[in-house]
């Protein structure tokens, strides 16, 4: 059959499109649909990119809504004499991962409404397990040292004060000094005195005469509900947080002693020889041994550069969770009244506390969760935002037992090869939270009231 008489079937028809004479003549090409594979990129794309975009904005606009609400706050006049209120935030790590994932959670839906109220606050960050427990209760112990100074110069103050009335000063000191006028002694040699000694700056410009130094208060500083707070940020921040104060508290104020190790028997000759000749049959497999043990895996995640520097070990716990009801309860403070520092500002366990979880997933297996939570951040940023008002406003009750499961949820999203790996160390973080009443009985944490 020749090419001029092929069937009309055989015949591709004309692809469907549209075009406007203007544009013909323009010499635009006829506009068609795209194919279907184009089809199926572009709707994906449309898809992904508009989820992404909505969700940026519903963060947007719930981070607007929260901070208009304290916007009355950050605008009042703060005067030369008035400091705004101050919180601590301690922010730990998730688990093998970088420090700045917990701060980008705290610079994203915390630190945006606590801005905008005016609030002061200062940031205690750790790159190892254990640093904030131990920050905590040094506070806490140096807190006691100071107490235990004070109490000694007030009692030698007393001290000094009877014996200024005492006739033993009359005869020890007045009655030696009247008969000394009438011996004749050699003259002293003159002494010198730094100027530093005899006037400060104050004194040379004399506006402190006319006017007294300026001493700022903090806001609510009568109040120790409204004053201050205490914001963890990580289950394993609050883990540390509260055992640094029990720590602090409960323990001593000297590190204990290391136990001595037991020095063993010395063994006789014939020993010896059985000992010397199984050592070398074992020689070889210990050798083997310790090729196959696997490197020691930090907590966390480091930089490039951070392992290699040099830090001090993160000191060993003085009291061990096991031992708080054998502890005595700082006898040193006291505890009938509101314990404030030098600032008449409450100490930190006086202090009202909260925990926001970091919430962070890792895993092959746990990527569908992941890619949900992504595009549903908002929700995560409505919840994060209005637990922060809490704190912004002050609501607080007293501590309750079940307020050592705060953040328990972040656990359940911990790495179980991590999980596994803490407690073959007996990590802290992974062991059961102990409280002790006594402590806990002067502690607080914020509510929203529901």
């Amino acid at each position: 059959m020749s090419d001029g008489n092929k069937p009309a079937g055989d015949v591709k028809p004309a692809k469907k499109s549209w075009s406007n004479p203007a544009l013909r003549a323009m010499g635009v090409p006829r506009i068609s649909l795209p194919s279907r594979n184009w089809m199926i990129f572009w709707t994906l794309l449309a898809s992904v990119g508009g989820g992404i975009y909505y969700d940026k904005k519903q963060q947007k606009a719930v981070r607007e809504r929260y901070m208009k609400q304290v916007e009355k706050l950050g605008q009042e006049t703060y005067g030369t004499g008035r400091l705004p209120r101050k919180l601590s935030i301690f922010i730990a790590p998730p688990p093998d991962d970088f420090l700045e994932e917990s701060m980008r959670h705290f610079r994203r839906y915390i630190k945006p409404i606590l801005n905008a109220a005016a609030i002061d606050f200062e940031v205690y960050t750790e790159n190892r397990q254990g640093d904030i427990r131990a920050q905590v209760a040094e506070k806490i112990r140096q807190l006691r040292r100071d107490q235990i100074a004070k109490q000694a110069a007030d009692e030698a103050k007393q001290a000094q004060f009877a014996y200024e009335k005492s006739w033993s000063k009359f005869w020890r000191e007045s009655v030696p000094l009247a008969f000394k006028k009438f011996r004749k002694t050699e003259q002293e040699p003159e002494k010198y005195v730094s100027r530093q000694d005899l006037y400060t700056p104050m004194d040379v410009l004399g506006l402190y005469r006319i006017t007294e130094p300026v001493s700022p208060a903090r806001d609510h500083g009568d109040d120790a509900l409204l004053c201050g707070g205490v914001v963890c940020i990580g289950r394993g921040a609050y883990k540390e947080y509260i055992n640094g104060v029990h720590e602090g508290l409960l323990g001593p104020l000297e590190k204990p002693a290391d136990p001595v190790p037991e020095v063993p028997e010395v063994p006789k000759i014939e020993e010896l020889e059985v000992n010397l000749q199984d050592s070398e049959n074992k020689s070889t497999l210990t050798d083997t041994e310790s090729e196959k043990k696997a490197p020691e895996v930090a907590d966390f995640a480091e930089k490039e550069g951070e392992g290699q520097k040099k830090q001090d070990p993160v000191p060993k716990p003085y009291i061990l969770p096991s031992d708080y009801a054998q502890g005595e309860l700082a006898p040193e403070l006291d505890f009938e009244h509101v314990i404030r520092n030098n600032k008449n500002v409450p100490v930190i366990f006086e202090q009202p506390l909260y925990v926001f979880p970091v919430p962070k997933l890792s895993g092959f297996l746990n990527m569908p969760r992941k890619i949900y939570r992504y595009f549903t951040t908002s929700e995560m940023a409505e919840e994060v935002s209005e637990n922060t008002m809490c704190v912004v406003n002050g609501n607080s009750r007293p501590f309750e037992f079940k307020d050592k499961f705060l953040g328990k949820e972040e656990e359940v999203d911990w790495p179980k090869k991590w999980v596994e790996r803490g407690k073959a160390k007996n990590s802290e973080w992974v062991q059961e939270l102990e409280v002790d009443e006594r402590v806990t009985s002067r502690m607080k944490v914020f509510d929203s009231g529901k």
